[in-house]
């Protein structure tokens, strides 16, 4: 197996992206998306045999070429070791990641989601979709969040990582900064009277929401200055993570857009 296959392989792993301050996406889609940002992207890997050979694919693998290190044309059994899909479209591409500190972030009218414990890539990329649907800035991810750059993440996220900037804190410094800043934090919790729809969502603002099977902890709630509850009415006793968050954002983008 070549080096660089074995190289870009590894990135499966999140040490290894955290090692090398990289990761692997692919599709022609997502690779064109990546190119557009601006992002800067290390290695272009194609499959010549697997390129679909559409107008759309010839002009993304241009760009590539462009926009890319190093460019390495890969058989297709060597693309089909690298890769995590089903259906090989035969481009792909490292790109650096780029997280900051938390010190970096001065709030805005846009807002910001921060996220403590959540462990499954799946409803991260999910929510990193619905955080560029609404406009948010960011997304603060607090303690062992799960890695954004994980290929599930990537995928749910259909390309809207891109669009957001990236960081990573203990909850200790998240609390220490939004004290320092006097910036207004929003949590969830089934154990308040005030709905999430019945409240003025200040700007600027952060949701806060916690892991998927424990939501947020006492601790959480404490830091929070407004706590809001999304109201049930059949036997369930829960939302899944990504879909209680969406409907809070959602409310929070519907008041700004009546107030502007």
């Amino acid at each position: 197996m070549p080096d660089i296959v074995k190289e870009i392989r590894q990135l499966r792993s999140r040490d290894a992206r955290d090692r090398t301050g990289t990761y692997y996406i692919e599709g022609a889609r997502i690779v064109a998306q990546a190119i557009n940002a601006g992002l800067p992207i290390e290695i272009g890997a194609i499959s010549l045999e697997l390129l679909s050979r559409t107008e759309h694919s010839n002009e993304t693998v241009s760009a590539l070429r462009k926009a890319a290190k190093q460019m390495v044309e890969l058989s297709i059994s060597a693309f089909s070791g690298i890769s995590f899909k089903e259906n090989l479209q035969g481009i792909g591409a490292v790109v650096k990641l780029e997280q900051e500190p938390l010190s970096n972030v001065q709030l805005t009218d846009r807002p910001w989601v921060a996220l403590n414990g959540v462990g499954n890539p799946g409803n991260l990329g999910a929510i990193m979709r619905t955080c560029d649907a609404v406009g948010c800035e960011g997304l603060i991810l607090i303690g062992d969040t799960t890695d954004p750059y994980h290929p599930a993440a990537i995928r749910a996220s259909m390309g809207s990582l891109f669009a957001l900037r990236m960081v990573r804190t203990t909850f200790e410094e998240f609390g220490q900064w939004k004290n320092a800043n006097g910036y207004h934090v929003i949590g969830t919790t089934p154990d308040v009277e005030q709905e999430y729809h019945t409240i003025s969502y200040p700007s600027p603002a952060i949701l806060l929401m916690g892991s998927e099977r424990l939501g947020l902890s006492v601790v959480e709630q404490s830091i929070c200055d407004t706590l809001v509850r999304i109201p049930m009415a059949g036997t369930c006793d829960s939302l899944n993570l990504g879909v209680a968050t969406s409907i809070v954002l959602y409310e929070m983008f519907r008041q700004q857009r009546l107030a502007q």
